[in-house]
């Protein structure tokens, strides 16, 4: 039997004549009561787990926790021995209470690594995602840092589970994509409409949350299947502006909520990727379900070069909508990007895509295209990694109707940009903040459709 008196042994080296005692004649050691300071127990269960001896690490551990059940010391030896004996979730307690009495980025970046393995050995990748996170908060050096970086995405390709968390908050000169003047005017025919305040452009602030989980439920060398779900939310606060154009509005007026379920599925093709999706979801706008959905997409990518590379893809989706006139609609969308990354590094890509919907309603039957270009930065540009992009994009309603069809049918041309900047050296556990300079205005021969926005859109997304 061990037992760890509180009054001190002084012979410092009684522990190492115990321990070799001990290794040798266990069974008899068993049998005796063998009295050390806390001090010489520590430093013997610490040697017995760094030379292997597991069983006698965890004996000694053991013991003094016994004599005190807060000893970081003892805590953090069982956190490293208990997985190699068999015993992972006592191995990860034992972590986490090591954790909570650490007091010192070394010691919680310790206990934090310690725990992280102990619940990867149970299995438990997406609660040793979460420690390692931890772990990155209280890393005492850039080398440890990329240590645990490179540990998560490890865990992370072991994990069936992907979950990505993402949130943004945005001031917005227009946060209902309403109207940049009152008056409805349409070109070709002679009458002018008035708008109703929640019809114009509202000023305010949107905050946005979007939760995706994907389980795999197959994984091949060359192929991977998984389930997925998804929750989106959008919250709307009007300005005391927008409040005396809009005076029957309210915040939640605005507010919308999709929810979304699929399947994907992705396996190597030639030198390529090839992805197919079916999802279904529902939506709600002002508190009403406005809608049902169902999507399916096909997507091949492949690089052709260590430098270029592109994607092609094609989505259908038909969206039954409720309401006072109840009906259907059927889009249909092709993508074309390309990408080429230059020699130093950054990346130049361009985007090129059409869609066209049928629909029950006249008004909701349209043709679209649409351009983009993105270039982003490999190096760092100040403080900042950045990225900008721009496009253009025409949309042509041509059964557009308001009493009278509208001559040549209703043409948005919208004209659109940003500037995303991600602060990468102000990072904690793992997530770095975003912000988003958007900007875009749309001019049509209908003028309710006229608009224009400016947002600053600040978010966090993770650094590994």
């Amino acid at each position: 039997m061990l037992r760890f008196a509180r009054p001190l042994i002084n012979s410092a080296p009684l522990w190492l004549g115990l321990l070799t005692y001990l290794t040798c004649f266990v069974s008899f050691a068993s049998a005796q009561t063998f009295e050390l300071s806390l001090e010489d127990g520590r430093a013997a269960a610490r040697q017995a787990a760094l030379t292997g001896q597991f069983e006698l690490a965890r004996a000694f551990a053991l013991a003094l926790t016994d004599a005190d059940p807060d000893d970081r010391a003892a805590l953090v030896v069982l956190a490293a021995v208990q997985p190699q004996l068999g015993a992972p979730r006592d191995g990860r307690l034992a972590g986490a209470r090591a954790y909570r009495l650490s007091d010192t980025d070394d010691t919680r970046y310790e206990a934090a690594r310690l725990t992280a393995l102990a619940a990867a050995n149970e299995d438990r990748y997406t609660l040793s995602q979460l420690w390692l996170r931890r772990a990155s908060v209280n890393a005492p050096d850039e080398e440890a840092f990329e240590q645990t970086q490179s540990d998560y995405r490890a865990i992370r390709n072991l994990n069936p589970w992907s979950i990505n968390l993402g949130l943004s908050f945005a001031p917005s000169n227009n946060v209902n994509g309403g109207s940049e003047t009152e008056f409805n005017v349409i070109d070709g025919l002679p009458f002018v409409g008035v708008l109703s305040g929640d019809a114009q452009a509202l000023s305010g602030v949107a905050a946005a949350a979007d939760l995706r989980l994907i389980y795999a439920i197959s994984r091949q060398p060359d192929s991977r299947t998984s389930i997925t779900a998804r929750a989106y939310a959008r919250a709307i606060w009007l300005s005391d502006d927008a409040r005396i154009i809009a005076p029957t509005s309210t915040n939640s007026d605005f507010g919308s909520q999709t929810l979304e379920f699929g399947l994907n599925h992705r396996r190597s093709l030639g030198d390529g990727t090839l992805s197919a999706e079916a999802l279904t979801g529902l939506s709600w706008f002002g508190g009403d379900l406005g809608a049902n959905y169902n999507r399916a997409s096909l997507r091949y990518g492949n690089t052709w070069s260590e430098n270029f590379g592109g994607t092609f893809s094609g989505e259908v989706q038909q969206t039954n909508l409720d309401g006072v006139f109840p009906r259907t609609n059927l889009r249909r969308t092709l993508t074309t990007q390309l990408s080429y990354r230059t020699d130093s590094g950054n990346r130049l890509s361009g985007m090129v895509s059409f869609g066209a919907q049928t629909s029950e309603n006249l008004n909701e039957r349209y043709e679209t295209i649409t351009a983009q270009v993105s270039y982003a930065w490999a190096d760092p540009v100040g403080p900042i990694q950045l990225s900008l992009t721009a496009g253009v994009s025409q949309t042509h309603y041509r059964d557009y109707t308001i009493l009278l069809p509208v001559p040549d049918g209703r043409t948005d041309m919208r004209v659109f940009g940003s500037a995303t900047a991600v602060f990468q050296d102000i990072d904690y556990a793992g997530f770095v903040p975003v912000v988003t300079l958007g900007v875009q205005d749309t001019q049509s021969n209908v003028s309710r459709f006229d608009r224009n926005e400016y947002s600053v859109s600040i978010g966090f997304r993770s650094s590994f």
